[in-house]
């Protein structure tokens, strides 16, 4: 699906700056992007996270997308997961709405959804 490490016969300087020494580091040109389907525009911060064939995550600010991207292992990526699934990064309910605190206890149907940023080549592969 999406683009994989650059091969050793790629020139360090067709990398970005950010891709030089990161090994995490993977081509998001025809990434396919995923948020959540309970992403509104006007929020501050939409989540956006790819996928690639090797395992790797790449996540960004999809209100934001030239912010910089973060890479992750799938070991980093199964930990994070599995940390959110046993409650690790919730919030205490009493900061929350009751809309919000329905959500944060798996209450509401929340499905990955394209970003509408994605380039169309990149959905239709």
């Amino acid at each position: 699906m999406n683009e994989q490490q650059p091969s050793s016969d790629t020139s360090r300087r067709d990398l970005p700056p950010e891709a030089r020494g990161n090994e995490k580091w993977h081509d998001t040109t025809n990434a396919v992007w995923m948020r959540s389907s309970l992403s509104r525009e006007d929020s501050e911060a939409i989540v956006e996270v790819a996928k690639f064939d090797d395992g790797y995550r790449a996540v960004r600010d999809g209100k934001n997308p030239d912010k910089g991207i973060l890479f992750f292992t799938p070991a980093e990526w199964e930990a994070f997961v599995l940390g959110a699934k046993d409650g690790e990064f919730d919030i205490p309910e009493e900061y929350l709405t009751p809309e919000e605190i329905a959500i944060q206890r798996g209450e509401v149907p929340v499905t990955a959804v394209p970003s509408p940023l994605n380039n169309n080549s990149a959905e239709a592969d």
